[in-house]
């Protein structure tokens, strides 16, 4: 069977403007009364990650059991080097990253009469929006019930997994060639793969129909692209991802493969991950309180929370970076959200303010 030409947008998918860049999103309607499930997907990739190409099975991407949950789905692509976008964005930073996904999401919930409280789960590099997305969401009055960070850090310059910190080349059109990545993107997708038994999509397939050259301003290295050029500006990075305005974050937990291959993720993610989860656990405990009127117990429970909270807000799935990928996983990691979406819900349970 053959596939469409690049850049012929596939059955369900959007292509639009949001926050003055280009946008493709594709969103799949079930239960209004269930929060949407929203997916950003991470260095060089587009969204199709989360819910395939024709040529795959459905039950292999992670849209198949949203959909199944009755959860409706969203996924938005920030614009790469691929033919689906007319053009080349290379100034387009997670500011921008964070107020296009917002303008999406806002517009799908209107548009669709949902509910505007939402879960949004970022994969690896789309974990770095949270604290944009944070900011933006807010504006618009759209309640993220939790942010899942798939295998992924906060957009803190040093928490960037050594490979994807150095060797940062320019494309002509000014965008981060990550091709050096590319080999360790195809290991995964085989690995995933031959555990799941069966081929999720051809390399071909993937590579052309998926992936390209990234906008630099989004990896979180503290590289900014100026009058044609990489340049370093760490305060400009941290402002733009808005990365310590804690009040602007939606509650994080964390999801990780067990493999290996994305050791530092399976490390330390849960960590990383710890100075904004547990300045937002407790202002969700808190309310409208204040600590001074914590009783004896609610503040001992409250510093039992903090302490704990690493393995109460964080699940682990087999594989490695892409252990979402293939049926075993897609669904796992289904059923993996929806009790961390529960464990989120409890919180106030958990002191009994």
């Amino acid at each position: 069977m053959g596939y469409p030409q690049s850049g012929v947008l596939q059955e369900g998918e959007v292509l639009g403007s949001a926050a003055g860049f280009p946008v493709l999103y594709r969103y799949i309607a079930a239960e209004k009364s269930k929060p949407l499930m929203v997916f950003i997907p991470g260095n060089s990739h587009l969204a199709r990650i989360f819910y395939g190409c024709p040529e795959a099975r459905e039950e292999d991407f992670i849209s198949y059991w949203v959909h199944r949950s009755g959860h409706p789905f969203l996924a938005v692509s920030f614009p790469i080097a691929n033919k689906v976008f007319d053009g080349f964005y290379p100034s387009f930073t997670i500011a921008d990253w964070g107020k296009q996904v917002a303008e999406v999401i806002d517009e799908v919930v209107s548009k669709n009469n949902l509910q505007r409280e939402v879960i949004v789960c970022g994969w690896s590099m789309g974990c770095k929006i949270a604290g944009a997305l944070g900011k933006e969401a807010i504006a618009k009055q759209i309640s993220i019930t939790m942010f899942v960070a798939m295998s992924g850090d906060p957009a803190v310059p040093g928490f960037l997994p050594k490979a994807n910190a150095e060797n940062i080349a320019m494309t002509p059109e000014g965008l981060a060639n990550r091709e050096s990545l590319y080999p360790w993107f195809f290991q995964a997708l085989e690995d995933q793969s031959t555990y799941n038994g069966h081929t999720i999509l051809p390399k071909d397939i993937y590579r052309q129909r998926i992936l390209g050259a990234t906008p630099v301003g989004l990896i979180g290295a503290g590289l900014m692209y100026k009058n044609g050029q990489f340049v370093e500006d760490l305060e400009w990075s941290l402002k733009s991802a808005n990365t310590f305005n804690y009040d602007d974050y939606p509650f994080p937990v964390i999801i990780h493969g067990n493999s290996i291959s994305d050791a530092e993720n399976v490390l330390l993610n849960t960590s990383n991950w710890a100075f904004i989860r547990n300045r937002v656990l407790i202002k969700r405990v808190l309310g409208d309180n204040a600590l001074k009127d914590l009783s004896p117990a609610q503040w001992e429970r409250l510093q039992e929370l903090v302490e704990c909270s690493g393995s109460h807000f964080s699940q682990s799935l087999p594989g490695g970076h892409f252990f979402f990928w293939g049926e075993i996983g897609a669904k796992l990691i289904l059923e993996k959200i929806i009790l961390l979406t529960k464990n989120v819900r409890s919180i106030p349970d958990l002191i009994n303010l």
